[in-house]
């Protein structure tokens, strides 16, 4: 886990400590009156220095520690000042490129843009995972960063509209009753983008940081087009796009994938298929741009130059390294 990561979970973590003091004083209070009251043993091997040091300084008295629970009061300003750390942290984080060339910016904040003429939809995020076995290539922030090599900026129903702002025809998830039907739809070519610790300009195709582990070499099929799809909550009526949730771009297969990968790929840990090609990705929370260049479908007519734009790898234009005037920090 990535300092992004680490920022959100340490106001949890703070939380959870305090409550435990709380409780181990209630339990001393109530040893003491009656009698001999078993600890568990784990707690005598806890390393917490606050409740350490009040019991100390009341051995061999009846008193109890000078420990002053936090209000709930406090402990909401420090969840609230730790989570107002976290969303800084992630607009620097996603504030590091500039808008790329012949972009139009689709979000409310900069983070999606979408390039008619060369047919290309751009997505920033930042590197989340380098290890372990993995079920997504990218999923939206604050989603399933644990399983996925990127977090996005951008939520997925947003990266789907850009899709079909461009023309790109959507398929069907992946269905397993009564039998398995891999997921269809028009094929996507993704490029990552991003600039390494020197300042040089980086570009990879998506496929080379995802390694099967069957076979140790590059995934090799390019993503289709599910297009997940959505679901009603019943008490309030309201449509939630399914792959919101974390399921943008998948190299397992779910039926609520936004793209998936066009053959069987399991989703149960023991069975995962892939895992990051460590060594070739950037250290946690690198900025990155992604490159959605959809794939002609095949058709009779000859081949032109602009069928073969999404081979075309992506340059620094599309990578400014300076952030834009204007933009929210």
């Amino acid at each position: 886990m990535g300092v992004v990561g680490r920022v959100y979970w340490s106001a949890m973590e703070r939380i959870m400590s305090r409550e435990r003091i709380a409780l181990r004083s209630l339990l001393l209070l109530t040893g003491m009156c009656v009698g001999s009251f078993p600890l568990p043993a784990a707690w005598g091997q806890e390393s917490d220095n606050a409740f350490d040091q009040a019991t100390a300084d009341t051995k061999g008295s009846t008193s109890l520690p000078a420990v002053r629970p936090k209000t709930q009061e406090e402990i909401d300003a420090e969840v609230r000042a730790e989570l107002e750390a976290y969303e800084r942290r992630l607009r620097e984080v996603a504030d590091a490129y500039g808008p790329p060339d012949g972009g139009k910016q689709l979000s409310k904040q900069p983070d999606l843009w979408i390039d008619r003429e060369n047919k290309r939809i751009y997505l920033d995020g930042y590197v989340a995972l380098r290890r372990g076995q993995i079920e997504m290539l990218a999923c939206p922030v604050g989603t399933k960063e644990h399983e996925s090599i990127i977090a996005a900026f951008a939520s997925s129903k947003e990266v789907h509209a850009a899709l079909l702002a461009l023309g790109t025809q959507s398929g069907t998830p992946v269905r397993f009753q009564p039998s398995f039907l891999p997921p269809t739809g028009q094929a996507i070519r993704i490029w990552i983008m991003w600039y390494d610790e020197k300042g040089d300009f980086q570009v990879v195709d998506a496929r080379e940081w995802i390694q099967n582990v069957q076979t140790n070499q590059s995934m090799k099929p390019d993503w289709v087009f599910a297009g997940s799809g959505f679901w009603k909550d019943p008490e309030s009526g309201t449509e939630h796009y399914m792959a919101d949730s974390g399921d943008m771009i998948c190299v397992s297969n779910f039926s609520t994938s936004m793209l998936d990968v066009p053959m069987e790929s399991s989703a149960q840990e023991a069975d995962l298929m892939f895992m990051p090609f460590t060594d070739r990705i950037p250290k946690s929370d690198t900025p990155v741009r992604l490159v959605l260049a959809p794939i002609p479908n095949p058709t009779d007519a000859a081949e032109t130059e602009a069928d073969r734009a999404f081979d075309v790898q992506p340059t620094a234009k599309a990578l400014p390294a300076s952030p834009i005037d204007g933009k929210d920090g």
